[in-house]
């Protein structure tokens, strides 16, 4: 109990440096937040455990949920670093996607073994909501690109 306390702890300060240091790169010179912006500075262990609090949070994990979820998005976290590292270059990125897309798929299933039924729903849910709100982004960057370009 009291070790899973800590972590919890833990994770609620890693939270706030995490929420210091993502207002200083909004303000480090960097004009649309894209690319290479927002959390692109993060280690894996900084990662997972922002992943493991949005989780905790929006899915209601158990202590024991929140641990094993912070071991399977850390190693997720890192293994992607790793791919991001590999594929660094930009003729050598057409490949980064498939293996990416493998990778959040293996440990999207270790997730699923974890969650509860109703969790793991409610999971698939806001994953769909995110992705579709980064396509719509992605078209709306992409149609203000085009009218400045007709102007």
């Amino acid at each position: 109990m009291k070790k899973t306390l800590v972590i919890l702890a833990t994770f609620l300060l890693t939270a706030g440096a995490a929420s210091a240091q993502s207002s200083d790169l909004a303000t480090d010179g960097r004009q649309n937040g894209m690319g290479q912006g927002r959390g692109n500075n993060m280690t894996p262990e900084q990662r997972a455990d922002m992943q493991t609090q949005r989780l905790t949070q929006e899915l209601t994990l158990t202590a024991d949920q929140s641990t094993k979820v912070r071991a399977i998005a850390l190693a997720e976290s890192q293994e992607l670093q790793a791919l991001r590292a590999k594929f660094a270059s930009a003729d050598s990125r057409q490949g980064a996607g498939q293996e990416m897309k493998t990778v959040r798929e293996k440990y999207d299933a270790q997730l699923k073994a974890v969650l509860t039924a109703d969790q793991a729903t409610k999971y698939i849910q806001m994953r769909e909501e995110r992705m579709g709100n980064r396509k719509e982004k992605m078209q709306d960057g992409g149609m203000k690109k085009k009218e400045k370009a007709k102007a």
